[in-house]
């Protein structure tokens, strides 16, 4: 299925059109073709900065991130992960808080904090007390 496109104009200065024509050629394509492509990929990448800032505040689920974003829901997830174990477990705790304030369970949260000091416990090389 051929995807529709529009077109949209871009106005550089002498110095960066060189730049974008020298570049289109070394990667074999046109300069609209290359600049088209540089502005999905930095979409993309402002995108998914974007959405692992709201989750990682907790305004937004992955799916409602993924729904205003346009992205899937586990490329949310993997951006989210590739910030490390740190951010990793700040979206696990997250996720917890999300759901134990929509199942009205406190426990839930409680049991998702305990977790995620055992997983820095475990990272630190101290001994677990429990």
């Amino acid at each position: 299925m051929a995807t529709k496109k529009r077109t949209i104009s871009v106005r550089l200065d002498d110095a960066a059109k060189r730049q974008v024509e020298r570049a289109a050629t070394l990667s074999k394509q046109s300069a609209g073709a290359f600049l088209g492509r540089a502005g999905e990929e930095e979409a993309r990448r402002a995108l998914l900065t974007w959405a692992v800032a709201q989750h990682g505040i907790g305004r937004a689920s992955f799916s409602e991130l993924a729904q205003d974003t346009g992205l899937a829901v586990e490329e949310i997830m993997g951006a989210m992960a590739a910030g490390g174990q740190e951010e990793a477990l700040a979206m696990f705790l997250a996720s917890c808080r999300t759901v134990a304030e929509a199942k009205n369970d406190p426990r839930f949260l409680r049991l998702g904090q305990e977790a995620v000091r055992l997983v820095e416990r475990a990272g630190s090389g101290k001994p677990s007390t429990d």
